[in-house]
């Protein structure tokens, strides 16, 4: 019914928000992902949207691209995932380290993200792997050594006492980073700048 809605951005909220189109306010459920990246409120914004309706009520959720959205739909046709447990996923998590985990087979790794046990990890693995790997371009993968690498961090500032989807973020951010410096990623750089985010 709904691909996307156009108009302004009125309230900004990191679990939904609302779009002012024509005098009409339509709340959206969005992940903290689409939070992050869109505009403050007052400014114009597209959403792409996908409408889930329910006995007692029709909800709406929206993401800030369509990959998040396709990411949302094949995690809607999981056993045990729900509209609410999607949107806490990718919130977790980008779309693209998502996938490239399911596609890796690293049940470990999406253990570790909110909203995601053992069963859970293994039937997105399972059901997804085979139909993601064929939309996905090979350059999108990450390598072994990187996935290690990220691995380790986390498991340290989990060790340190940091929430996991603080931790989780921190490490993304200081991915981001080095990647964008191009210096060499190594297990004591990316400890050391996500360190340094968290304690912004």
């Amino acid at each position: 019914m709904f691909n996307y809605i156009s108009g302004k951005l009125v309230v900004k909220n990191p679990t939904n928000i609302v779009i002012d189109v024509n005098g009409v306010g339509y709340q959206l459920n969005i992940s903290l992902n689409t939070f992050q990246k869109l505009p403050e409120p007052e400014n114009e914004v597209k959403v792409f949207a996908v409408l889930i309706p329910r006995e007692d009520s029709i909800q709406l959720y929206g993401f800030y691209d369509e990959d998040e959205k396709f990411m949302f739909d094949q995690l809607l046709s999981i056993s045990g995932i729900g509209p609410k447990v999607a949107q806490s996923i990718l919130s977790g998590i980008t779309p693209d380290e998502l996938r490239e985990h399911i596609i890796n087979g690293n049940a470990f790794a999406l253990t570790h993200i909110p909203g995601v046990g053992k069963k859970t990890a293994e039937r997105m693995i399972v059901e997804l792997k085979d139909k993601l790997t064929k939309v996905t371009p090979t350059e999108k993968l990450i390598s072994k050594d990187i996935e290690d690498i990220r691995i380790q961090a986390y498991q340290a500032l989990i060790t340190l006492g940091y929430q996991k989807a603080i931790a989780e973020k921190a490490i993304r951010v200081a991915l981001n980073e080095i990647n964008s410096s191009k210096e060499e990623l190594t297990i004591e750089n990316l400890i050391k700048k996500s360190l340094k985010e968290l304690n912004k």
